[in-house]
């Protein structure tokens, strides 16, 4: 079944909008139901995004980056990013000033969030004061946060996006409905171009074949519904597998582990 259309979520918008931090790092809390989105911005500071529950989608830089629960997001100042909940999630984010955290990498990227640290980051969330001292206990306890934010393990979740319309369109497709078939024969036709030349421009455009990209859209996508209680049988079935051994397979060879244990 087609999944519902996006709608933007005004309450998440509004704390996108935040320009100003009233102390170096900020701690927001707020929901964005299923499928919502908050539309394309960016800020003059550091942004840590971390699902507590549910997860998300966040596009930059021409990639979509797969958030599940319990992992986050780093996003550099300035950088202009979306955002679209898959399920209903609530995140916990920091808002850092750029003085205060030195990223090691240049662009977003997805890290696992250890259990200690996402029971820090709850705490954080719902006790530390806006106007926290930062000299003292707060600050204190906000500074030994970042140190262990800093430390997190990338987790790899990002799938390269192409550039021209027509190939952008078939791959929002299959992000639309991962389970449909999507052959590429359909897909070629669909373009008005032979399957050598849609093979050959779509593996330019996204550095990858059509159908490992669709196969990695697939599995990321497995990954959220998995963190979210989806049990195996029924997101191999969602997702297009013919079998939970064809899906159990494909995701051993990308993550190394059976979804059952993941």
């Amino acid at each position: 079944m087609p999944r519902p259309a996006r709608v933007e979520d005004p309450a998440a918008t509004r704390a996108a909008e935040i320009t100003h931090l009233p102390r170096p790092v900020y701690f927001r809390s707020y929901p964005i139901p299923n499928n919502h989105y908050v539309a394309q911005h960016q800020h003059g500071f550091v942004e840590f995004l971390y699902a507590r529950k549910g997860g998300m989608r966040v596009e930059v830089d021409g990639r979509t980056l797969f958030v599940p629960v319990f992992h986050g997001i780093w996003i550099p100042q300035n950088t202009p990013h979306q955002v679209q909940a898959s399920g209903d999630t609530q995140l916990e984010s920091l808002y850092i000033s750029p003085g205060k955290i030195a990223l090691n990498h240049a662009s977003c990227h997805v890290v696992v969030v250890s259990h200690f640290v996402r029971e820090f980051i709850h705490h954080a969330t719902t006790h530390v004061p806006a106007h926290y001292e930062e000299t003292g206990p707060n600050g204190m306890l906000v500074t030994v946060l970042l140190h262990l934010l800093e430390k997190l393990p990338d987790a790899g979740f990002s799938l390269a996006w192409p550039a021209s319309p027509a190939i952008m369109q078939v791959c929002r497709a299959i992000q639309a409905e991962p389970g449909h078939a999507h052959t590429i024969d359909e897909w070629a036709a669909h373009c008005g171009m032979s399957v050598r030349t849609f093979s050959r421009r779509f593996k330019k455009e996204t550095g990858i074949t059509f159908s490992e990209w669709k196969q990695k859209m697939r599995l990321l996508d497995a990954v959220i519904l998995l963190k979210n209680n989806h049990s195996v049988t029924q997101v191999a079935l969602d997702l297009g597998y013919s079998s939970i051994a064809s899906f159990t397979y494909a995701f051993r060879q990308m993550f190394g582990v059976p979804p059952s244990r993941y």
